[in-house]
């Protein structure tokens, strides 16, 4: 794997095709220019149909025939979804339902994966398959098996025994797991770990402590799962990559990815499907990719990257490449289309790919082909992309559990929080890392706290630490409202932080009133500093008493709408309002010449920039609409190879890398950097 390179290829599943058909379409994919495949997932039982019976031969066929053209494979183990003989043989990993009733696997993701005798077989397959293609010459990667975290919560009895366990480990005594639970609230104290019951059934929810430790303990199986399976391939292949293309944020099962993190990521990797508008769901996407990251200082790999879409047969002319361009702003630097080809039968039967269900390419193959050969001429630049970042926002996925539990309280998704943080910095040009706040690893001047309902002794400590060596904070409403027990503070709120914030929240407002299809009306509210005022709407908003605290901004009706207060020596903001996307920007605009942090390159509304290195600056139009950018000195755009003196007009959904400068291969080094009067 070559560091400074950009690598694009497609998902393939030569199980679904004739044999007569794979040297076709290898000869096609060079043509496009594809260096790439991803193979293996979702086919167990293509090598392994039955118990200790391997296939293999026919696959090897196919690695050797992606190795003659020159094609490397990331080859996933593909351990999910599990053989019918899998489920026969370990009754233990059948997904029942709330009520405790068995859900037969009749669709993909039906296993459940924390299941000793599952793990098994999988880990035995995963090991037999890593052990036959680890010296393939065409081999460039292994994956951890697919969307690991999607699928079903299974409530069997085998899952009950292991809860009861997890917790005997975690709490040690019933008195203990008492307390935590506050069983004494209407008489559900419990006499020994043989009365825990699963806090969920068909009738009823249990209550909130015990429903965040079932979600600790169903994210624990999936976490632990794929660190055994990233252990087994650092065994067997140490020096080979292994990616993963897992599901953490899914709704019902999913896991605390920035737990588990540190022990199978190598590559931070994910799945893509912005669909074919600019909306909310894409920029989500851009915090899903720095999450995937957790800090790390490698690129991000795309192992699946949107085609067609389902029942959806391609989208706008140019907006897959300008998806693409948009995510080499983020780190890209491996993307495989998903998919191939659209599959003649079952449940993606109408997800549309590069080559049709009749064999011939779609304009999706062009676009992607047109991809590649812009991936050639910019890998000569400084991609892949890796910031500096000077900003982080804190995720913590037992905070969206416990809103997903009381979307009463907490009206505001707490994704969509995230969401307005990183909105914020989308607008701005900003680049940021998404940080776990329980293992926070770098340096940095601002750290944004969205919504951060659940606040633990590690992340309160790792906010005041950061505050007392000289960072500022950015804190919202609803932040620090129960422990990590999911029980209230006794002690007044921001619980276990009161003291760096210098204040104390002493009550709320919620003013907006459901539409009638149950919808959230927001308020507008205005917010005045000095001669500058900002309006925004939220339906949340804080009370806040100050102590030491000062106010910095204020609500039009008289109360602080955000505070400041020095802290060792840094500040710490308190932002009255639910996280708010226009506020954030607000305040990053008022305090970045104070903070000295990097002004990011101007460009208009719609247009992404970033200064990839020094006079290398790369824009992205994401809108439908021409746009003329004003540039503050002569370039030259690689992609359109013409000079640019003072205006550059992007089409719609285009892009262009300006440069001022190139790399001078008859210097002292190539890093050496020379003025191109030729070109300028």
């Amino acid at each position: 794997m070559n560091p400074d390179k950009l690598y694009i290829g497609v998902n393939y599943h030569p199980h679904d095709w004739p044999e007569g058909r794979w040297k076709i379409d290898i000869e096609m994919m060079k043509h496009a220019g594809f260096e790439l495949v991803r193979l293996g997932h979702l086919a167990w039982d293509s090598y392994e149909p039955d118990n200790g019976v391997y296939t293999f031969e026919w696959f090897d066929q196919v690695m050797d025939l992606f190795a003659q053209a020159g094609i490397g494979v990331v080859l996933d183990i593909s351990t999910r979804p599990a053989p019918v003989w899998v489920h026969e043989m370990c009754p233990g990993c059948r997904i029942h339902d709330k009520a405790g009733n068995e859900a037969p696997a009749v669709r993909r993701y039906m296993e459940d994966v924390s299941d000793p005798d599952y793990q098994h077989y999988a880990l035995r397959f995963a090991r037999v398959m890593v052990e036959r293609y680890k010296n393939h010459p065409a081999l460039f990667a292994f994956g951890l098996c697919n969307e690991q975290g999607a699928g079903h919560a299974s409530y069997s009895a085998d899952s009950l025994k292991r809860f009861k366990a997890w917790l005997k480990a975690k709490y040690g005594t019933i008195e203990n797991l008492n307390k935590a639970w506050a069983t004494q609230r209407w008489c559900r104290r419990l006499r020994s770990f043989d009365d825990v019951l699963m806090p969920v059934n068909s009738v009823e929810v249990g209550s909130p402590e015990a429903w965040l430790d079932m979600r600790r303990f169903f994210s624990d199986g999936v976490g632990q799962y794929i660190a055994k399976l990233a252990a087994l391939v650092e065994e067997l292949a140490p020096g080979v990559p292994h990616p993963s293309n897992h599901y953490s944020g899914h709704r019902e099962l999913g896991f605390d990815l920035l737990k588990y993190s540190d022990s199978f990521v190598d590559y931070a990797a994910m799945g893509n499907y912005p669909s074919f508008v600019m909306d909310e769901k894409v920029q989500y996407t851009f915090t899903i990719m720095q999450e995937r990251l957790n800090e790390l200082d490698t690129p991000m790999w795309f192992l699946e990257f949107e085609t067609g879409f389902n029942a959806i047969f391609s989208g706008p002319d140019g907006y897959v490449r300008m998806q693409a361009f948009l995510c080499m702003q983020h780190r890209l630097q491996l993307m495989l289309g998903w998919t191939w080809r659209t599959m003649l039968g079952g449940e993606e039967q109408f997800f549309h790919g590069m080559v049709g269900h009749d064999g011939l390419p779609t304009p999706v193959y062009h676009e992607y082909a047109r991809i590649a050969r812009d991936f050639r001429k910019l890998e000569k630049y400084a991609f892949p992309y890796l910031p500096k970042i000077e900003i982080a926002v804190a995720y913590n996925q037992e905070s969206w559990w416990a809103q997903l539990y009381n979307p009463t309280q907490y009206a505001t998704p707490y994704t969509q929080g995230i969401l307005y943080a990183q909105k914020a910095l989308f607008a701005q040009n900003r680049d940021y890392n998404i940080v776990d706040l329980r293992n926070m690893k770098k340096q940095y001047k601002l750290l944004l706290v969205p919504n951060h309902i659940v606040m633990e002794p590690a992340a309160a400590a790792a906010i005041r630490r950061f505050v007392e060596e000289g960072g500022t904070v950015l804190m919202t409403g609803y932040s620090a409202v129960v422990d990590q027990t999911s029980k209230a503070f006794d002690t007044p709120r921001p619980g276990l932080l009161s003291d760096v914030f210098g204040l104390r929240i002493a009550g709320f407002d919620r003013s907006g009133l459901p539409d009638r299809k149950g919808f959230i009306q927001s308020p507008e509210r205005m917010i005045t500093r000095n001669d500058k005022a900002l309006r925004i709407k939220a339906d949340y908003v804080e009370r806040l008493e100050l102590h030491e605290a000062q106010c910095y901004a204020m609500l039009d009706n008289g109360q602080c709408a955000v505070s400041v207060h020095r802290y060792g020596k840094g500040k710490a903001y308190y932002l009255a309002p639910e996280a708010n996307a226009e506020l954030f920007a607000w305040m990053i605009d008022h305090i970045a010449d104070e903070l000295q942090l990097i002004a990011p390159p101007a460009a208009p509304e719609g247009v992404q920039a970033r200064e990839i290195s020094p006079g290398q600056v790369f824009y992205v139009n994401t809108t439908n609409q021409p746009v003329c950018i004003p540039i503050p000195r002569a370039g030259y755009g690689i992609l359109t190879e013409q000079r640019y003196d003072d205006m550059l007009v992007l089409s719609p959904y285009d892009g262009e890398l300006l440069v001022n400068h190139v790399t001078n291969p008859e210097g002292p080094g190539v890093d050496s950097l020379i003025e191109n009067e030729a070109l300028l």
